[in-house]
């Protein structure tokens, strides 16, 4: 099996067998059924979650392990190799957690971000509309103020863990100001007034739900609201960095499992694996490798507080736009084998795809880049 180096210490490389075997013994073992019947198994996320894999980072008075972000990201991408989607789910629900952690009260800490970190709950993390997609500070979800809370009465589309989901992080419009007139409220999954619309039927990352969030002049309380009124564009951004980085580990899964899968196919079809064939996936090997440096560089700076921002917006869209070359080359090299689903590199090919989008298209990243480049050369 391919590895990327540097190693991890002693304490993360045991936490990285755990999930190996639990990835082996159970995720990987249903994941072309799974993506065939775009089933989602609460179980295997439960199982994970046990584990504390999906809060790595989080501290132990609150049920986490503490560890480094450094460990963190390589366990998205151990889980990756198993399921591309199952990883996406993970990390979407660490969003949750990590918004609740900077920006909740103790009470809320107690209330919501600890039944996270232990696993009881799962979490979504909704802010994308209709009309506000990439632009998502053209929100319009209505939050109007009453006496003791907000009532809502809206949809919201394109939610990770919808109908999966017990806690969802949802982002509201309070004022019109552009982006301090948006809100952050926590919606229980039974909360009067909510519900979850229909599920998309996807391209890729079938084994994990998307849908509609339905709003009915659904109540939710002030105790549920995050950070202040009108700080809920800063609480959604506070993730993004996060949710970036997971997604180029994701990415960088996708692109090593490719990259083995090809070649134990090409043990058997010696004739038809080139030379430019292996030459090919070999470079999209060693391009990947130079990307998890800067994934294992940039969750460095996270474990510091430091900036990250430009070098997860890098990481996002080197790591998606790779994982759509080396499987897409994948599928073409193994000719009507790439196509059939029991040789795997088809459905990683259909998985990058929703990589490049999800957490950002690639074309926003590199307006991100272009921003910061402007400003470098003015």
């Amino acid at each position: 099996m391919l590895h990327f180096i540097p190693a991890p210490s002693h304490e993360e490389g045991d936490i990285l067998k755990a999930t190996r075997a639990l990835v082996d013994s159970r995720v990987r073992k249903t994941v072309l059924e799974d993506d065939k019947n775009c089933q989602f198994r609460r179980e295997y996320f439960d199982e994970i979650a046990r584990l504390r894999l999906h809060s790595l980072t989080h501290p132990k008075e609150y049920g986490g392990l503490a560890l480094s972000h450094r460990c963190y990201f390589p366990v998205l991408l151990e889980i990756a190799r198993g399921n591309l989607a199952m990883s996406v789910s993970v990390s979407v629900t660490n969003l949750v957690q990590g918004a609740v952690a900077a920006y909740g009260t103790t009470e809320q800490k107690d209330t919501f971000y600890r039944p996270l970190v232990e696993g009881k709950w799962m979490g979504a993390f909704s802010l994308s509309e209709p009309q506000s997609g990439s632009d998502a500070a053209a929100l319009r979800l209505a939050a109007k103020k009453v006496p003791g809370g907000y009532r809502l009465s809206g949809t919201k589309v394109w939610c990770s863990n919808a109908g999966s989901a017990d806690l969802y992080l949802v982002m509201c419009r309070t004022s019109e100001h552009r982006t301090k007139g948006i809100t952050a409220l926590l919606v229980s999954k039974d909360t009067p007034g909510f519900r979850v619309g229909k599920l998309e039927k996807k391209l890729g990352l079938r084994a994990s739900t998307l849908a509609e969030l339905i709003f009915e002049d659904c109540f939710v309380p002030d105790s549920n609201r995050i950070g202040k009124e009108g700080q809920g564009f800063e609480v959604a951004l506070s993730q993004l960095d996060a949710g970036r980085i997971s997604i180029a580990s994701v990415a960088l899964a996708a692109v090593i499992e490719s990259v083995e899968l090809i070649w134990k196919w090409g043990k058997n079809n010696q004739e038809a694996f080139s030379a430019h064939a292996r030459h090919t996936m070999a470079t999209h090997y060693a391009a990947a490798q130079a990307i998890y440096l800067a994934v294992w560089e940039a969750a460095a700076l996270r474990d510091q507080k430091q900036e990250v921002t430009q070098l997860a917006s890098q990481v996002k869209l080197l790591a998606s736009e790779l994982a759509m070359r080396a499987t897409s080359d994948a599928v073409h090299f193994m000719g009507v084998d790439g196509v059939n689903p029991n040789f795997h590199v088809e459905r990683l090919f259909r998985d990058s795809k929703a990589l490049t989008i999800v957490e950002g298209t690639s074309q926003v990243q590199q307006l991100v880049l272009v921003r910061e480049m402007d400003s470098l050369f003015e």
